[in-house]
């Protein structure tokens, strides 16, 4: 128990030496400094960190503006006797006519119901917002970037809405990696869209599917003309990846599922051959990754917990790095689709109390079980 404490003692400590560390908590049986996360942000400097603990209440949307604030919730589907979740209902990352900059902000291990917007309000036109890290967390409503940005990860994330960029605006330096995208055939016509001017935006590491039982000759990932992409060791199952897509290269991805009785069948298996872009090796069409889920997966079940390692077949060791296509499950680092659903935090898993009676002047005896996951 001392260890523990220690260690604990120790990570704050660490994280808390060039800032200060403020808790939110919406939930009466535990307690917080404040209430709601907007509070914590507002109390807060250049440099702090808020940490959101889980609720069975859903947090108020939050923006973060002019100032550099990481965010971190417990993930989306803590691996803890209490799995409470950090349910907030939207933000917002931007800047203002007040100055400063949320450059360098971060977002962890939060669940948004509604949408997450990069944005500004700065007066002279809009000021690019740059190096932001959005890591294991779940969006169950769209994210919109309203404005030119450069330097964005997107790590360990959930996507079940869509991903809307402005036109008009430059996207640069972006790589979303080892995240799951799916959404519905009924309710979304397309998951990505606006990436016109890109400049080294890569895909690389994700697993893309429908809930079209059919296929995915008719469903497009997307839409308007999106250019100048990199996509290496995806998964596109009942997706088409070729549709509204231009001058982007391609490889060591591979397409399962497609409808090839459809206008556009060369596009739905076969991306990387068509609207000029560039086959660069590696492309494996129409065939079954063989995760171990497959069947619940071409099924439309959208649960992020199905076991989508791949023992065998094409995408088995096959990515650009000489592993698996599709989501990675690398055994040491932060790179682990198992370890995706928690916040890399320590936390802990149990707390028990060995003493079920302590006389007046006793001891209490206390049991706890820490984990980590990278």
């Amino acid at each position: 128990m001392k260890k523990i404490v220690l260690f604990f003692t120790a990570l704050l400590a660490s994280l808390g030496a060039f800032s200060t560390v403020r808790t939110v908590s919406s939930n009466p049986a535990t307690l917080g400094q404040f209430s709601t996360i907007q509070e914590a942000i507002d109390a807060s400097a250049n440099s702090d960190t808020v940490y959101v603990y889980g609720s069975p209440n859903t947090y108020d949307a939050f923006t973060i503006a002019d100032k550099k604030i990481t965010v971190i919730g417990p993930g989306w589907a803590p691996d803890k006797n209490l799995p409470l979740q950090a349910i907030v209902n939207g933000a917002i990352i931007r800047n203002s006519p007040a100055g400063g900059s949320p450059d360098g902000s971060e977002l962890h291990g939060l669940v948004f119901t509604s949408t997450v917007r990069v944005s500004t309000l700065a007066v002279g036109g809009d000021l690019p917002i740059n190096n932001i890290r959005l890591v294991r967390c779940q969006f169950n409503g769209s994210v919109n970037w309203d404005l030119a940005s450069s330097g964005f990860l997107i790590e360990g994330c959930i996507f079940y809405n869509s991903l809307n960029f402005s036109g008009g605006a430059t996207y640069q330096n972006f790589l979303f990696q080892n995240n799951m995208f799916f959404f519905s055939a009924c309710c979304i016509s397309f998951q990505i869209n606006g990436l016109t001017n890109s400049v080294n935006v890569r895909f690389d590491h994700n697993l893309f599917y429908s809930s079209n039982n059919n296929g995915g000759g008719t469903i497009s990932l997307f839409v308007t003309n999106c250019r100048f992409l990199t996509f290496s060791n995806n998964i596109f199952n009942q997706v088409n990846a070729g549709l509204n897509v231009s001058l982007s290269t391609f490889n060591n991805n591979i397409t399962n599922n497609i409808s090839l009785n459809s206008a556009n069948a060369t596009s739905n298996a076969t991306p990387w051959l068509v609207n000029s872009n560039v086959d660069g090796g590696g492309n494996v069409a129409n065939q079954s990754p063989l995760m171990v889920d497959q069947t619940a997966i071409n099924g439309n079940n959208n649960s992020p917990l199905l076991n989508f390692t791949i023992a065998t077949g094409p995408a088995n060791n096959s990515g650009s790095d000489g592993k698996d296509m599709g989501l990675l499950f690398d055994a040491t680092g932060s790179l682990n689709w198992g370890n995706s659903r928690n916040s890399r935090l320590p936390r802990i898993f149990s707390m028990n109390i060995t003493t079920p009676t302590v006389t007046p002047g006793g001891n209490l005896s206390v049991t706890v079980d820490a984990r980590k996951s990278n």
